[in-house]
């Protein structure tokens, strides 16, 4: 009793439920368990990759625009090796999508990138590995950029969305931040 200061002691008192709370567990009536950490989630960052098949792309889409990359890169590899590259405008401010793909184009990155098949591999793990490794960020695929049936160029990209890993296309139009990283296999 000597170690436990009376605020200590009230604290306990108000845990228990109050007065009646104090006075059901000294008759036994109310038990105190030991609270047990919950087990840590064990999660798998290997990324799988059938390089043999060609994803499916949505029907407006009207042209892959770098097809020979389509099936290229690693056909197994560590999620967590990936880097997450941005245009030098995109750390300190905003950046239109157009600009970060032609510096990609222009310094032959593009190979380096991820694209559509590698999303689907990463929305496969579910969110828990997402949040890992990408918590409140857009991560984007450039090698599947693709022309749609307006003319507009589109990239694809995961997000969390009410619980899940979503796909989603983004329009080189828009503007990009630090929070929208390429993927790329590490040099």
């Amino acid at each position: 009793m000597a170690d436990l200061t009376g605020g200590q002691l009230n604290a306990i008192v108000k845990k228990l439920g109050g007065h009646d709370g104090a006075l059901r567990f000294l008759r036994g009536e109310l038990v105190v368990f030991e609270v047990q950490p919950a087990p840590e989630l064990v999660l798998d960052f290997t990324i799988q990759v059938d390089r043999t098949i060609r994803p499916t792309y949505p029907d407006w889409m009207k042209e892959l625009k770098h097809p020979e990359l389509e099936l290229a890169g690693p056909a197994s590899y560590d999620l967590q090796s990936l880097e997450l590259w941005l245009h030098d405008k995109q750390k300190s401010g905003t950046v239109e999508g157009n600009a970060i793909y032609k510096e990609l184009k222009r310094t032959d990155a593009l190979e380096n990138c991820l694209n559509l098949q590698d999303l689907l591999a990463i929305q496969a793990k579910g969110i828990e590995t997402f949040r890992k490794l990408f918590a409140g960020k857009a991560v984007f695929a450039w090698k599947s950029v693709v022309l749609d049936r307006y003319g507009s160029l589109g990239v694809p990209c995961l997000v969390e969305r009410d619980g899940e890993v979503v796909l989603r296309w983004r329009w080189l139009g828009d503007s990009w931040s630090s929070h929208d990283p390429a993927l790329r296999f590490a040099k």
